[in-house]
């Protein structure tokens, strides 16, 4: 399944656990021996690819006993700084903050019902 990022979370733990045990089965490996690769509990290892939900951890340490931990990457990209802030010698932004002006442009609002 190609996914579009319309998908609900319930459809993408599916898919997370459909992608999981193609990749298992691709490398040859019983949900046991994964277990033991990985030190996550073949239980787990059921209920994931059965599309319940999971834990980071647990992900991380299933991707790098398939040797596919590299493919985060991918998913998550290390933050490059742009072009301006390049020529401006500044660093990449770390967090996000709106101006005053924006954040209280709300302060007169009221539900209605006060009069």
């Amino acid at each position: 399944m190609r996914i579009y990022g319309t998908e609900n979370a319930t459809t993408l733990m599916t898919e997370v656990g459909n992608r999981l045990r193609g990749a298992r089965v691709r490398s040859a490996l019983t949900q046991k021996e994964l277990s033991e690769r990985s030190g996550v509990p073949k239980a787990m290892i059921t209920r994931i690819e059965n599309g319940q939900p999971i834990r980071m951890d647990s992900l991380f340490e299933l991707m790098r006993a398939l040797g596919c931990l590299g493919n985060l990457q991918v998913l998550l990209p290390e933050e490059e700084p742009t072009a301006k802030e390049l020529l401006q010698g500044k660093s990449p932004r770390m967090r996000v903050r709106h101006s005053e002006k924006e954040t209280s442009s709300n302060a007169g609002w009221k539900w209605g019902d006060e009069t």
